[in-house]
């Protein structure tokens, strides 16, 4: 499993299994390739293949036979073939007998020569059939008489056919907002325009919205392997293979899920401004001050669109809506997008209750995961307190702060959370994670506690506890949660001065 960046393993890493670019799943989840049909590939050859077997081995017919059919919808397929021997075998087990009438002994004898003469017949026959068959295909070029032989050959298990070409990837910027419609026509015409310039190549096309669209409607190379993880569409086009052009939108609901992660960050780091100044901000722009009132580091993505722009009233049109009236941390910040809630397609205030940011530390496992109501942010291992030195109990971040000074240089590592005496910070020690050396802090690596403190804005609730992180093994995790920041210097709180130059810290340690 890889969390940010691929720096951390997670002890719960060997159970999962990656299920797309964000989503991982653990593979004994009984629900597992029904969530692959759902979040990943409705016709996933081997998730209908490995559901038609468990509803056989239920006894349910009717469905098995159903999700066999539909792992022969997908062709060439490891999965072809078994599902076609099970389908013929399910019908022939449930097929109502007919008594065959009785013969003599006198007549058993010929009637088998006829039938042995009769197969042969038709065993000749078939060959004439495949070999007249073959001979148009290859009339017809070699692409033709692949697709024959794969598919006339009677193979006594399933086999795997692949056409080998070379992927030509692209990209293709949309403005936000863009309907659906106008998108699909735009890949379709642009993915035939490039396979004419790109003869036997596969094209990808990468749907990226970001505010602007290439001159002339141009699609580029990709040279940024970042923008992958950051399209909304992908279109795939290989004439040699298939005439149609496969368009697929990438995962709405994940996206959603992120989004709903970053407008969580925010709304944590309002109510603590609240908390302290008896007020909400009169802008947002207040949360990315210097130390000490750096309540946040960065305006996260609203990933659906791929906006970060704030504005004061909802229009729909991406980015967030920041209304400091409001007294419901609901209503008072939510993306700028519709989305189907419990009552039909509404504003994302509505439908998208306020969980605060949440870190839990499970000492027994030393792990932290970071939550935004039902999403994992990260987990990532730590080290404790010696002798039961880091308490149980629920306590609240204060203060955030970049390279902490303390006692004796680096000892609170890259960055800290401050909770009171206590602390979440990096340290050079790295023998210390998953031991408990400290006088109390929790410890992560440097590099870990990097990536972690942009995601953890003032006001979090750190829970501190043993036998559980929450949520289940299962639980969709949201890994590279960085791409919620801005990848350009015009994000809210980049440039904000977060290091306390001329303060000693005397946490714990």
């Amino acid at each position: 499993m890889q969390h940010l960046r691929q720096r951390f393993k997670s002890p719960a890493a060997d159970k999962l299994v990656r299920l797309h670019k964000n989503i991982y799943l653990n593979r004994s989840d009984p629900k597992y390739h029904e969530k692959v049909i759902a979040y990943l590939d409705p016709h996933s050859p081997e998730a209908h293949y490995k559901l038609g077997q468990y509803f056989e081995n239920n006894d349910n017919i009717g469905k098995a036979l159903q999700h066999y059919k539909e792992a022969m919808s997908t062709y060439p397929s490891p999965y072809y073939f078994p599902a076609s021997g099970s389908i013929r075998r399910l019908t022939k087990e449930n097929a109502p007998a007919i008594p065959e009438p009785q013969a003599a002994s006198g007549t058993a004898a010929p009637r088998t020569k006829r039938n042995g003469a009769a197969a042969g017949l038709k065993m000749l026959l078939l060959v004439l059939l495949f070999i007249n068959v073959l001979l148009l295909a290859l009339l017809y070029g070699p692409t033709a008489a692949s697709k024959v032989v794969s598919a006339f050959m009677p193979w006594s298990v399933g086999k795997e056919v692949t056409y080998e070409s070379v992927e030509t990837p692209f990209v293709l910027h949309f403005p936000y907002g863009e309907p659906q419609k106008a998108v699909e026509e735009a890949l379709h015409k642009k993915a035939l325009q490039l396979a004419n310039d790109h003869p036997k190549q596969t094209i990808v096309l990468y749907g990226v919205a970001s505010g602007v669209r290439n001159a002339d409607n141009q699609a580029v190379p990709l040279n940024d392997e970042q923008l992958k993880i950051k399209a909304f569409v992908v279109a795939e086009y290989n004439p040699a293979v298939d005439t149609s052009v496969k368009i697929r939108f990438l995962h709405p609901e994940f996206q959603k899920l992120r989004t709903t992660a970053g407008a969580q960050l925010i709304r944590t780091a309002l109510e603590a401004y609240a908390t302290d100044h008896g007020s909400t901000p009169s802008s947002i722009e207040q949360l990315f001050q210097p130390y000490p009132n750096n309540y946040a580091s960065y305006m996260p993505i609203e990933t659906i669109t791929g906006s970060a722009h704030v504005r004061t009233v909802f229009d729909g049109s991406g980015g967030w809506v920041y209304d400091a009236r409001a007294q419901d941390p609901a209503r008072r910040f939510y993306p700028n997008v519709a989305w189907e809630g419990e009552s039909g397609t509404t504003a994302a205030s509505t439908s998208l209750p306020f969980e605060p940011i949440t870190v839990t530390i499970d000492k027994s496992a030393h792990l932290l995961r970071l939550n935004a109501g039902p999403v994992v942010l990260a987990e990532l291992p730590v080290g404790l307190g010696a002798d039961g030195r880091t308490p149980d109990g629920a306590l609240t971040v204060l203060e955030r702060v970049r390279d902490p000074q303390g006692s004796r240089p680096g000892a609170y590592g890259t960055a800290a959370l401050g909770m009171g005496e206590l602390a979440i910070h990096g340290t050079s020690d790295e023998a210390s994670i998953g031991a408990n050396r400290s006088l109390g802090c929790i410890r992560l690596t440097n590099e870990a506690m990097s990536a972690l403190y942009p995601l953890v804005p003032r006001g979090a609730r750190v829970v501190i506890g043993s036998g559980g992180t929450g949520g289940s093994e299962s639980a969709l995790v949201l890994v590279q949660p960085e791409l919620l920041l801005p990848s350009s210097k015009d994000g809210l709180g980049r440039e904000a001065e977060e290091t306390a130059k001329h303060r000693v810290f005397h946490w714990l340690g």
